[in-house]
Protein backbone atom coordinates (compact mmCIF):
# COMPACT_ATOMS: atom_id res chain seq x y z
CA UNK A 1 0.00 0.00 0.00
CA UNK A 2 1.03 3.10 -0.66
CA UNK A 3 2.28 5.53 1.77
CA UNK A 4 -0.45 8.10 3.16
CA UNK A 5 -0.73 12.03 3.30
CA UNK A 6 0.18 12.90 6.90
CA UNK A 7 -1.71 15.95 7.16
CA UNK A 8 -5.77 16.72 5.89
CA UNK A 9 -5.71 20.45 7.24
CA UNK A 10 -3.72 21.88 9.86
CA UNK A 11 -3.82 25.29 11.44
CA UNK A 12 -0.21 27.31 11.49
CA UNK A 13 0.55 29.59 14.45
CA UNK A 14 4.00 30.94 16.36
CA UNK A 15 6.80 30.96 14.64
CA UNK A 16 10.27 29.03 15.11
CA UNK A 17 12.89 29.31 13.37
CA UNK A 18 11.28 30.47 10.00
CA UNK A 19 9.27 27.38 10.22
CA UNK A 20 5.69 27.02 12.56
CA UNK A 21 4.04 25.01 14.91
CA UNK A 22 0.79 23.04 14.61
CA UNK A 23 -2.06 24.24 16.35
CA UNK A 24 -4.87 21.93 16.08
CA UNK A 25 -7.95 21.31 17.68
CA UNK A 26 -7.71 16.76 17.04
CA UNK A 27 -5.31 14.48 17.53
CA UNK A 28 -2.88 13.93 14.54
CA UNK A 29 -3.17 10.07 12.48
CA UNK A 30 0.86 8.44 13.32
CA UNK A 31 3.38 9.30 11.06
CA UNK A 32 5.80 7.30 12.44
CA UNK A 33 7.29 5.52 9.05
CA UNK A 34 10.38 3.20 9.40
CA UNK A 35 12.32 0.57 7.01
CA UNK A 36 13.73 -2.61 8.16
CA UNK A 37 16.90 -3.62 8.30
CA UNK A 38 15.98 -7.22 7.26
CA UNK A 39 13.10 -8.73 5.33
CA UNK A 40 9.73 -9.79 6.97
CA UNK A 41 9.68 -13.14 6.11
CA UNK A 42 6.43 -14.01 7.73
CA UNK A 43 4.40 -11.13 5.98
CA UNK A 44 1.84 -11.48 3.78
CA UNK A 45 3.65 -8.95 1.35
CA UNK A 46 1.99 -6.03 -0.48
CA UNK A 47 2.45 -3.21 2.23
CA UNK A 48 4.02 0.01 1.72
CA UNK A 49 7.80 -0.16 2.50
CA UNK A 50 9.61 2.64 3.52
CA UNK A 51 13.35 4.14 2.83
CA UNK A 52 13.63 5.27 6.46
CA UNK A 53 16.23 2.33 7.05
CA UNK A 54 17.58 2.36 10.71
CA UNK A 55 20.97 3.38 10.87
CA UNK A 56 24.24 2.33 12.68
CA UNK A 57 24.69 4.07 15.90
CA UNK A 58 27.25 7.04 15.76
CA UNK A 59 29.14 8.63 18.64
CA UNK A 60 27.05 11.42 18.73
CA UNK A 61 23.63 9.11 18.71
CA UNK A 62 25.69 6.48 21.54
CA UNK A 63 26.23 9.08 24.07
CA UNK A 64 21.99 10.38 24.00
CA UNK A 65 21.66 6.24 24.47
CA UNK A 66 21.77 4.02 27.73
CA UNK A 67 23.25 0.72 27.05
CA UNK A 68 21.60 -2.89 27.00
CA UNK A 69 17.64 -1.67 25.94
CA UNK A 70 15.34 -0.36 23.12
CA UNK A 71 14.75 3.34 23.46
CA UNK A 72 13.25 6.32 22.86
CA UNK A 73 15.17 9.60 22.82
CA UNK A 74 13.20 13.49 22.31
CA UNK A 75 15.51 15.87 21.84
CA UNK A 76 13.13 19.40 21.40
CA UNK A 77 15.86 21.70 20.90
CA UNK A 78 17.06 20.02 18.25
CA UNK A 79 14.93 21.84 15.14
CA UNK A 80 14.50 20.26 11.94
CA UNK A 81 11.32 20.96 9.29
CA UNK A 82 8.28 18.13 9.61
CA UNK A 83 6.94 19.69 6.31
CA UNK A 84 7.31 22.21 4.57
CA UNK A 85 6.23 24.94 6.58
CA UNK A 86 6.00 22.91 10.04
CA UNK A 87 8.68 22.98 12.67
CA UNK A 88 9.82 19.67 14.15
CA UNK A 89 12.44 18.39 16.01
CA UNK A 90 14.08 14.77 16.63
CA UNK A 91 13.04 11.54 17.71
CA UNK A 92 15.74 8.63 17.82
CA UNK A 93 14.51 5.19 18.54
CA UNK A 94 17.78 3.29 19.37
CA UNK A 95 18.91 -0.84 20.19
CA UNK A 96 21.58 -1.10 22.31
CA UNK A 97 20.68 -4.45 23.36
CA UNK A 98 22.31 -7.41 22.10
CA UNK A 99 19.35 -8.52 20.00
CA UNK A 100 17.58 -7.91 16.64
CA UNK A 101 13.89 -6.12 18.13
CA UNK A 102 11.30 -6.85 15.62
CA UNK A 103 8.45 -4.17 15.94
CA UNK A 104 5.11 -4.27 14.24
CA UNK A 105 3.62 -2.14 11.95
CA UNK A 106 1.27 -1.14 9.68
CA UNK A 107 2.25 -0.18 5.82
CA UNK A 108 6.00 0.70 7.60
CA UNK A 109 3.74 2.57 10.36
CA UNK A 110 5.23 2.13 13.79
CA UNK A 111 2.85 1.46 16.79
CA UNK A 112 4.64 5.34 18.24
CA UNK A 113 2.27 7.69 19.45
CA UNK A 114 2.85 10.88 21.54
CA UNK A 115 1.27 11.23 24.83
CA UNK A 116 0.29 14.22 27.28
CA UNK A 117 -0.06 14.48 31.29
CA UNK A 118 -3.09 16.10 31.97
CA UNK A 119 -5.29 15.86 34.84
CA UNK A 120 -3.26 13.07 37.02
CA UNK A 121 -2.98 10.92 34.28
CA UNK A 122 -0.75 10.38 30.57
CA UNK A 123 -3.79 10.29 27.72
CA UNK A 124 -3.03 10.25 24.17
CA UNK A 125 -3.05 13.14 21.77
CA UNK A 126 -2.11 10.87 18.28
CA UNK A 127 -3.66 7.93 16.73
CA UNK A 128 -3.15 4.97 14.92
CA UNK A 129 -5.35 3.96 12.12
CA UNK A 130 -6.53 0.51 11.41
CA UNK A 131 -5.87 -0.88 7.72
CA UNK A 132 -8.95 -3.20 6.64
CA UNK A 133 -6.76 -5.14 4.29
CA UNK A 134 -4.53 -7.73 6.15
CA UNK A 135 -1.95 -7.02 3.84
CA UNK A 136 -0.86 -4.03 5.44
CA UNK A 137 0.47 -5.63 8.18
CA UNK A 138 3.91 -6.81 9.02
CA UNK A 139 7.12 -6.24 11.06
CA UNK A 140 10.38 -4.42 11.05
CA UNK A 141 13.64 -4.97 12.65
CA UNK A 142 16.37 -2.60 14.14
CA UNK A 143 19.95 -4.51 14.65
CA UNK A 144 21.86 -4.21 17.42
CA UNK A 145 23.71 -1.01 17.65
CA UNK A 146 21.28 0.87 15.05
CA UNK A 147 18.86 3.87 14.97
CA UNK A 148 15.98 5.19 13.68
CA UNK A 149 15.70 9.24 13.17
CA UNK A 150 12.21 10.39 12.70
CA UNK A 151 10.81 13.80 13.30
CA UNK A 152 7.81 15.01 14.42
CA UNK A 153 5.81 18.34 14.32
CA UNK A 154 6.00 21.02 17.18
CA UNK A 155 2.78 21.19 18.91
CA UNK A 156 1.80 24.54 20.50
CA UNK A 157 -1.94 25.08 22.22
CA UNK A 158 -3.13 26.83 24.91
CA UNK A 159 -2.62 23.99 27.81
CA UNK A 160 1.08 24.27 28.74
CA UNK A 161 1.52 20.26 29.97
CA UNK A 162 4.78 17.80 29.77
CA UNK A 163 4.69 15.51 26.71
CA UNK A 164 6.09 12.05 26.03
CA UNK A 165 6.10 8.90 23.31
CA UNK A 166 5.13 5.44 23.53
CA UNK A 167 6.06 2.67 21.34
CA UNK A 168 4.38 -0.67 21.43
CA UNK A 169 6.80 -3.00 20.84
CA UNK A 170 4.32 -6.58 21.86
CA UNK A 171 2.04 -7.59 24.65
CA UNK A 172 5.10 -7.84 27.13
CA UNK A 173 6.62 -4.58 26.53
CA UNK A 174 6.06 -0.87 25.68
CA UNK A 175 8.59 1.66 25.49
CA UNK A 176 8.31 5.23 26.80
CA UNK A 177 10.61 8.07 25.44
CA UNK A 178 11.70 10.80 28.41
CA UNK A 179 9.18 13.77 29.11
CA UNK A 180 9.41 17.50 27.57
CA UNK A 181 7.60 20.54 28.12
CA UNK A 182 5.16 21.80 25.75
CA UNK A 183 1.77 22.57 25.15
CA UNK A 184 -1.79 21.50 23.02
CA UNK A 185 -5.20 22.29 23.08
CA UNK A 186 -8.24 20.46 24.85
CA UNK A 187 -9.98 18.68 22.08
CA UNK A 188 -6.94 16.82 21.11
CA UNK A 189 -7.62 14.49 23.65
CA UNK A 190 -10.74 13.34 22.31
CA UNK A 191 -11.54 13.67 18.38
CA UNK A 192 -9.54 11.95 15.64
CA UNK A 193 -7.76 14.23 12.97
CA UNK A 194 -10.01 11.62 10.57
CA UNK A 195 -8.87 10.20 6.95
CA UNK A 196 -11.03 9.85 3.39
CA UNK A 197 -10.13 7.02 1.61
CA UNK A 198 -8.02 8.21 -1.70
CA UNK A 199 -9.56 4.58 -3.69
CA UNK A 200 -10.33 1.48 -3.57
CA UNK A 201 -6.87 0.47 -2.47
CA UNK A 202 -6.92 2.46 -0.33
CA UNK A 203 -6.96 0.48 3.06
CA UNK A 204 -7.66 3.61 5.64
CA UNK A 205 -10.82 4.89 6.71
CA UNK A 206 -9.59 6.63 9.62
Amino acid sequence: MKKLVILSFIIITEAVFGQDCLNVQFKLRGYFYAGSSQVDSTAAGGFYEDSNNPKNLSSEIFKLSESGKLQIVVKPQATKAFEKGISGFKVFVINTSDSIQKLPAQDSRLYLKRQVFYKNQWRDIEYLPSSWCGNSYHSVFIKPNEYWDFTAPCLVGKIESKFRFELYVNDKMTVYSNVFDGSFNEKQLVKAQGYSPTGIMDPYEN
